[in-house]
């Protein structure tokens, strides 16, 4: 029909309820929740790797660097600083009483609070100048009062009409020690008090002067950031809103755009910064048992041996300190810890079994300058230190390389090298063949550094035990036999989340480059390697496959005096079949 045209998706009226204008709130909401679910790791990378198709993404690089460092000094402060300590906070803070009145205000909250309250001193009481924003505080403070779980961030309406999130409201009781002794109030004070917490920003007005910008999102990526901020997968939330699932992945891709191209670096700050205090503050209120927990009883100590350099590398004995020697490497993603049931075993087949943990993981100090060589000469001063003369190595996945090199650098003292499970090189796949959790973290390694440094950054701020639970499924998604062994094997799934935990409790350093190493391509001088090689594997391995292992195996040169296969066991396989290796271990 003349002078018609047709009207997309985004030029749509927005149903009535949805967000009209762009709701900086619910972007920033949506993108964080979305972007910290293990589930869609995969996908918001494959979004940003079209994104960024062509960009120079170094300037997000650093900005990333820049404010992840700030980050990781805010949880810093926060955990260790003392409230006689002369340094100035890296948050703001203010404290309200039950009437309403400011008990206690940090200068930087009085600023960045100025525009939109009346003169806020301690013993004034909070006055809002808009009546919206009254409202809206009474309302988070009664959710803060009657026991909402985690804190409740504090929206207020600008000047303009857009809206804001300015930082935190949680209950007084609730926040973590170190911020409470900050406040130095008297008992009375306290008792039914809500303290407002937020990033200290440079200037206030910088802060305020970003968040009245706008992002200029449609009404439909407005709905659709709306329903991923309601905990919607991109597949339900595309469901629910009548699209199709291709219509909701370019929505989101541009909602990516419109919130990272020009502005990486406030929505960067805002992501880490806010979100660590929220982790923080979550930390105490009730979430205590979903940490790391110091050892229970009988558990085994860690000990440690300090390098040359000052360095120290940590490590656990079980089984009998007379017994036979076994030196284990874990895999990139365990500690020291072993399972119960393993370490029961060990003692029952004779064997002093000796876990190391590696640089950078666990509680073993990091190398920035890491290599498969380096780690040998680390080693070779190890054994030296606790003994031992002559004994047996076992490697488990990807501590394989490593235990190759030092094998090589400790020539006829290991007799003996089994390696389990063995990963030798970067997972492969392609866009027709998915990558699953594993490929998908070093192919994104390889496109975006700076991207699994923020991962592994998150990863660290909001471990629990129910945040690694799924990811201990994620990591074996392409391994059936072991997701299957994992829910049928009482314990074992406790001990994988335990020992994940453990790796990254101090610092994520010697996971990331231990990444690299294995992204940088494995080279390995094995020359003066004189022990026999055992290879032993599941059959099932979904997270290296059968023919991947031998064909990675004769690109090394390497001809295994035994290979092993377990029919129908994954990548797992030694969590079931624990005995057979220990037997064959005590056998010499």
């Amino acid at each position: 029909m003349s002078g018609s045209k047709s009207v997309s998706e985004e030029e749509r009226a927005p149903d009535e309820g949805a967000p009209g204008r762009p709701d900086l709130a619910v972007a920033l909401d949506a993108i964080y929740g979305y972007a910290t679910d293990p589930e869609n790791w995969e996908e918001m990378s494959s979004l940003l790797d079209e994104i960024g198709a062509g960009a120079d993404i170094e300037p997000v690089a650093e900005g990333m660097r820049a404010h992840l460092s700030r980050a990781e000094d805010l949880a810093r402060r926060l955990h260790e600083t003392a409230p006689d300590d002369n340094l100035s906070p890296a948050y703001c803070h203010m404290v309200i009483g039950r009437d309403l009145r400011v008990a206690d205000i940090s200068d930087a909250a009085r600023e960045m609070l100025a525009p939109f309250c009346k003169p806020l001193a301690p013993g004034n009481p909070l006055l809002f100048t808009d009546p919206e924003n009254a409202a809206r505080f009474r309302a988070h403070a009664a959710s803060v009062t009657q026991g909402a779980v985690g804190p409740v961030l504090l929206r207020l309406v600008l000047e303009d009409g857009e809206e804001a999130v300015f930082g935190y409201l949680v209950a007084e009781a609730n926040l973590p020690e170190p911020l409470r002794r900050r406040f130095d109030l008297p008992a009375e004070a306290r008792r039914g008090a809500i303290a407002f917490v937020a990033p200290d920003r440079e200037a206030a007005g910088d802060a305020t002067r970003m968040y009245r910008e706008t992002f200029g999102l449609t009404p439909a990526e407005a709905r659709l950031a709306a329903h991923l901020k309601d905990g919607y997968s991109l597949k339900e939330a595309a469901a629910r809103l009548n699209v199709s699932i291709n219509t909701a992945r370019n929505q989101i891709k541009s909602v990516f755009e419109k919130l990272g191209v020009n502005r990486q670096s406030d929505l960067i700050r805002h992501l880490t910064e806010l979100s660590q205090l929220a982790t923080y503050i979550s930390a105490a209120q009730g979430e205590g048992d979903e940490r790391p927990v110091p050892s229970a009883p009988g558990d085994v100590p860690l000990e440690f041996v300090e390098l040359p350099d000052g360095r120290r590398l940590a490590w656990r004995g079980y089984g009998r300190r007379d017994g036979i020697p076994v030196v284990m490497f874990p895999s990139s993603v365990s500690s020291s810890y072993i399972w119960s049931a393993e370490a029961e075993a060990a003692a029952r087949f004779g064997l002093r079994y000796i876990v190391v943990e590696r640089p950078g993981t666990g509680a073993s100090t990091a190398d920035p300058d890491l290599t498969f060589e380096s780690f040998a000469r680390d080693f070779e001063y190890f054994a030296e230190a606790i003994g031992l003369d002559s004994f047996q190595l076992v490697a488990r996945s990807s501590a394989s390389p490593f235990a190759l090199a030092a094998a090589a650098r400790l020539g006829p003292r290991v007799h003996l090298l089994m390696l389990t499970s063995a990963r030798l090189g970067v997972p492969e796949g392609s866009r027709t063949k998915p990558l699953g959790m594993l490929g998908a973290f070093f192919s994104n390694l390889r496109r975006y550094p700076w991207l699994l440094d923020s991962t592994l950054f998150i990863l660290r701020a909001k471990m629990s035990r129910k945040f690694i639970r799924p990811l201990v499924y994620k990591f074996f998604e392409q391994s059936p036999a072991d997701v299957a062994l994992i829910r049928s094997t009482p314990g074992l799934e406790e001990a994988m989340i335990r020992c994940t935990m453990e790796t990254i409790a101090h610092t994520y350093a010697g996971l990331l480059r231990e990444s690299q190493l294995y992204l940088d391509g494995i080279s390995l001088d094995l020359s003066g390697l004189s022990a026999p090689i055992l290879v032993w594997h599941g059959e099932a391995d979904g997270v290296v496959p059968l023919d991947e292992l031998k064909r990675r195996l004769a690109e090394l040169g390497i001809e295994p005096a035994e290979l092993r296969t377990f029919a129908g066991d994954g990548h797992c396989f030694l969590n079931r079949h624990y005995e057979k290796i220990f037997a064959r271990l005590a056998a010499g």
